[in-house]
């Protein structure tokens, strides 16, 4: 390898000759080659990434090819071929992210009726955040909620346990979790709760309380070491509060 090679071979890079897998191909060949004639900075920039998108790689490395070109006063004429291609790659992508989303929807409303008539806010809210990851687990039995508050020593609230009945948990990737198998006892500030999920209000895993004997939501800001009132009750934390917070998101 001599630099009047690698001239023409990032002439072809920067001019659009080059495919994904041709520029790939010689890379792997040729990358200890290329140590010796490029700066360390030249070479990261000029080496394809590792990238889901098959247009991506062969686009950065071409603005590195570009820079290189242009320091050593080589003339040449950009494509924007990578440009172009990269783009109706990234459409088709996110169509099949609004395709896969708008199936999980139909998913949710499908398997979950009874959820959207009692909490019709949050469900709505809910449905049109949901992200192919997030998951809405089916319906909790009595048995498993009873189950449940022995393993804990604590007993639900009439409220929590009519939601679990309704779907065993929530996790939104926006920061919503609720879930049955997930609560586990945490002592504040020499107070006992039951954790019911997190909320991610003011924090990434901030969490949502219940205490023994109430129907109230306590909301625990773990960054702050504070602990606040949040709402009178499960509807509330699910039609206002969670309902607003999904919107917003």
């Amino acid at each position: 390898m001599n630099k009047e090679t690698l001239t023409a071979k990032l002439l072809d890079l920067a001019e659009g000759r080059e495919t994904p897998e041709s520029w790939r191909g010689w890379w792997d060949k040729h990358e200890s080659e290329l140590e010796p004639l490029l700066n360390r900075g030249e070479f990261l920039k000029l080496k394809p990434c590792q990238h889901g998108f098959q247009w991506v790689p062969v686009l950065t490395s071409q603005k590195g090819a570009i820079a290189i070109l242009e320091k050593s006063g080589t003339a040449f004429e950009a494509s924007n071929l990578y440009q172009e291609r990269y783009l109706v790659e990234l459409d088709a992508f996110c169509e099949e992210q609004k395709r896969v989303q708008r199936e999980k929807q139909k998913e949710f409303k499908a398997n979950h009726p009874e959820l959207f008539c009692r909490y019709p806010k949050f469900s709505k809210a809910l449905s049109k955040v949901l992200d192919p990851s997030d998951a809405i687990k089916l319906t909790a039995t009595e048995e498993q909620i009873a189950d449940q508050e022995r393993v804990l020593d604590f007993t639900l609230p009439a409220q929590a346990r009519k939601f679990f009945l309704l779907t065993a948990g929530i996790h939104v990737s926006t920061g919503v979790i609720l879930s049955l198998s997930g609560m586990f006892d945490l002592t504040i500030h020499g107070e006992r709760y039951c954790v019911l999920g997190e909320f991610w209000k003011e924090a990434d895993g901030d969490q949502l309380l219940l205490h023994p004997g109430e129907e109230t939501i306590w909301y625990y800001a773990h960054e702050q070491d504070k602990l606040k009132r949040l709402c009178d009750d499960m509807t509330e934390l699910l039609e206002k509060k969670l309902a607003r917070y999904l919107n917003e998101h």
